[in-house]
């Protein structure tokens, strides 16, 4: 899916992935629009002091 452009589209998230590499983690969102069927890529990185948090947010420390 690297053809889907990084903008921002208003829509319904339809998949979500986290990826993770050495300084934290990507959490990537893929929405489509529903009236004109345009797909993108949103995402937020976070670096590992925010993968902790969200860790012991999410009680999976």
């Amino acid at each position: 899916m690297s053809d889907i452009p990084d903008i921002q589209i208003y829509g319904t998230v339809y998949k979500m992935s986290v990826q993770t590499d050495q300084r934290g983690a990507v959490l990537v969102a893929y929405t489509k629009d529903a009236e004109t069927g345009a797909v993108g890529r949103t995402f937020i990185r976070f670096d590992l002091a925010g993968v902790d948090y969200l860790r012991r947010r999410l009680g999976a420390a």
